[in-house]
């Protein structure tokens, strides 16, 4: 996930509006309502912390593991930033490891895996492995939640290109957003190109590719259980009923 290391140091003003605190209350809603109300929290593939540091301020003690150590440093700034932090646990600890091999030496209640995680394991053993690890740092019933590309929403309505621009007081930001569809795959490569222009006109500009693997039920299911996980739950995100050929993404709760 190398691509993270450039991407990085846009990634949070592209992604400001995100409604990391409502994401938060909805997974740890859909945890509690299969039996975990969970005091600790591993986040796989944590990216800056964001969601982490929602539970932490809904009384979890989180741990965030991501792949890149520039994504790591921009999260770990902002949670030691002067300004106060109504956390109502320990600020979130952000290591750095591949979700696919990280072995921490300790247990959890839950294991979450937020944003697409999961699609950016374009191979089954891929997914196999980031499953396993998440199944290492559960405790004995913990609860794995993850979000992922729903394969039917993706293949009723296409990619297709997209611009985005944004500004704050100290740039203005524009990404473009190619996909190249790879359908023998189940993947579709998302070619951006991103160009910073900051208050002193200056700039700067990226090109990177995204593969995105879109995931089937069954398949996550069958490799659910190769992991040693059976299903406890799955929906549309930020819903609670069953995907719907209108879901783009999905979420799946395994239970150890």
């Amino acid at each position: 996930m190398a691509v993270f290391n450039d991407y990085a140091r846009y990634y949070n003003l592209l992604y400001r509006d995100k409604d990391y605190a409502a994401e938060a209350d909805f997974v740890l809603e859909l945890l509690k309502q299969r039996g975990c109300a969970p005091r600790t929290i591993l986040d796989l593939g944590c990216g800056t912390g964001r969601h982490a540091g929602e539970m932490a301020r809904r009384g979890v003690q989180a741990t965030g593991v991501d792949v890149s150590e520039t994504m790591l440093t921009l999260g770990r700034e902002s949670i030691n930033t002067p300004a106060p932090v109504d956390f109502s646990a320990p600020p979130p600890e952000l290591r750095q490891g591949d979700a696919r091999a990280a072995r921490l030496g300790k247990t959890f209640d839950a294991v979450v895996s937020l944003f697409h995680v999961m699609s950016y394991q374009n191979t089954e053993d891929d997914a196999l492995a980031v499953l396993k690890t998440a199944r290492a740092h559960l405790k004995p019933g913990g609860l794995f939640l993850f979000d992922f590309w729903h394969g039917p929403g993706v293949l009723r309505a296409l990619p297709e290109r997209r611009e985005r621009n944004l500004e704050d007081g100290e740039a203005r930001i524009r990404r473009v957003a190619v996909p190249e569809h790879r359908l023998s795959d189940n993947v579709v490569v998302v070619n951006y190109s991103v160009t910073l222009v900051k208050s002193d006109g200056t700039s700067s500009s990226l090109r990177e590719s995204h593969s995105m693997r879109y995931w089937f039920l069954p398949e996550l299911r069958y490799l659910a259980r190769q992991a040693g996980f059976s299903v406890a739950g799955e929906g549309g995100w930020m819903h609670r009923e069953p995907p719907a050929l209108s879901d783009w993404n999905a979420w799946m709760v395994l239970r150890s």
